[in-house]
């Protein structure tokens, strides 16, 4: 029996016009956590996907335990012991956490009765392998993204998964669930279990995984190679071509700069927590937070998604009552990017073109209300070329594109209706490295053309080189409001003492 329980030889795929995998090979051992990293559409996502049988290669061959395998679809990646968690939920909400767990046995026919009281022993047994402690009655829709994390591998688990699988799976929770998450992972490695880890976040590479393979441009990039033998600058270098780091951009003084947007004592029915804060012309104002410390929520309060009780909110001086984000973006061109790119800011099925021309529809309808798709598509042309979105044409469909190469589209449809006022939600969340810094770089020059932004960021490292003053929430409150020095050690310092006060 191979030492390697899962081989991919000289793998290839090829879409129509796109050569999205070329050559690609490695192998990973019993028991072993193998990082698969590169930046977005290097072809990692693709690669898992011919792993789980959603694709198949074009040329090559997947082995597990030594053995060629054809891997024709998710049902039979399933059978050979493959799981997988992507960064997209896959739990069925209306159902509840048993009936989740349990889903794959009612649906592959292993079993034709349901058996409540064993329904929920198998729900307890595979939550009690990820450390989850839940009702098996409970309601999915009543967890939060780190439960519902893991969850997803509690129910792999629980199909004898030999391989696992896992797609960003710290993204979109807190720290603490990342925490719990990371122990998971090392503790089923203990168990045997072998893991390919997906993640933009080095600093978790480096705690967790025993090899590390770079893809670039569909190719890898050298052997795959022993995670003790790299540093994060090294990694960088052999995912982007070259030593990058993040730039930090210089400290400037809005003292004289006029107030665009001012709230006073805002609450909601939802958030019944008064808050306050200020934000001038051209600055970019971070909201620094973990997962669920109420930042998102009270973007959505000031952009009338969620209707204010309490509290006065003035633009430009003057006191308004935002009752819709229609009236937020047309009247007070204010305007939100959602952290949730995939379900609220995009058409993923359409093409890059579709998505902006909807939004700018002012522009590109007749007074007889005739779309000219010239004009829509002359937009969308400037809009690629001014925001790098690297595509072959406007009329490629969103979900075939990166999320860094999303987020842009996102941030060219903010921007069709010339905002004054632009509030970004988790811009980089998912990206890799060298994207994360042209949304940086592409956000400070909106700031420096005197567009105010807010970045909602749980990423302190992002708020320290980018914000201009920093506000601190924790428990849906404002714990407190920091200029920024652009020293990491010291705002650290500054933003842990305001939330533990």
């Amino acid at each position: 029996m191979s030492e390697y329980i899962l081989e991919l030889e000289n793998i290839t795929k090829i879409f129509p016009g796109v050569k999205a995998l070329d050559d690609v090979s490695f192998k990973i051992k019993k028991g072993e956590i193998h990082a698969l990293v590169g930046e977005n559409g290097a072809g990692k996502s693709t690669l898992i996907n011919i792993i789980s049988g959603v694709f198949e290669p074009t040329k090559g061959q997947v082995k597990v335990d030594g053995k060629a395998e054809h891997i024709v679809n998710p049902g039979r990646a399933f059978e050979l012991g493959i799981g997988v968690v992507h960064q997209e939920r896959n739990l069925i909400d209306t159902f509840n956490i048993a009936e989740n767990i349990c889903f794959m046995d009612v649906s592959t026919g292993k079993t034709k009765f349901v058996d409540k009281a064993a329904m929920h022993k198998k729900a307890r047994e595979a939550m009690q392998r990820v450390g989850l402690e839940l009702d098996p009655e409970q309601g999915v829709e009543e967890l939060t993204s780190g439960k519902k994390q893991m969850l997803e591998i509690a129910r792999a688990m629980c199909m004898d998964s030999k391989v696992l699988l896992l797609d960003e799976p710290t993204a979109s929770i807190s720290l603490t669930e990342a925490e719990i998450l990371l122990k998971t992972v090392k503790q089923l490695r203990e168990e045997g279990v072998s893991i390919i880890y997906i993640s933009h976040k080095l600093e978790e590479i480096f705690e967790i995984a025993d090899s590390i393979t770079v893809i670039r441009d569909g190719k890898n990039v050298g052997q795959t190679l022993p995670a003790d033998t790299l540093d994060k600058d090294k990694l960088i270098e052999l995912m982007v071509g070259r030593r990058h780091v993040i730039e930090t951009y210089a400290v400037r003084d809005f003292k004289d700069a006029p107030v665009v947007l001012e709230a006073d004592g805002i609450s909601s029915k939802k958030n019944p927590i008064p808050k306050s804060f200020s934000l001038k012309k051209g600055e970019i104002l971070g909201w620094y937070g973990l997962v669920g410390a109420g930042r998102t929520e009270y973007a959505r309060e000031i952009i009338g998604i969620d209707p204010v009780r309490n509290g006065t909110l003035k633009v430009n001086g003057q006191p308004v009552r935002i009752s819709s984000y229609e009236e937020a973006f047309r009247k007070h061109k204010i305007c939100y990017i959602s952290e949730n790119r995939k379900e609220e800011g995009l058409f993923l099925q359409h093409s890059i073109t579709d998505n902006i021309g909807i939004i700018a529809l002012k522009m590109i309808c007749s007074k007889a209300g005739f779309i000219s798709y010239k004009k829509q598509n002359d937009i969308t042309e400037k809009y690629k070329k001014s925001l790098s979105i690297k595509a072959k044409d406007i009329f490629v469909e969103t979900a075939s594109l990166s999320g860094g190469n999303q987020q842009k589209i996102c941030i060219a449809k903010g921007l069709c209706v010339n905002p004054e006022i632009m509030i970004i939600d988790e811009p980089t969340v998912g990206i890799d490295v060298n994207t994360k810094g042209e949304i940086h770089k592409l956000i400070y020059g909106l700031s420096s053309q005197g567009i105010s932004v807010i970045v909602i960021s749980s990423d302190m490292g992002e708020l320290v080189g980018l914000a201009d003053r920093i506000v601190v929430f924790k428990d849906n409150e404002i714990k407190g409001e920091l200029e920024n020095s652009k020293d990491y050690g010291t705002m650290s310092t500054k933003v842990m003492g305001s939330i533990l006060l």
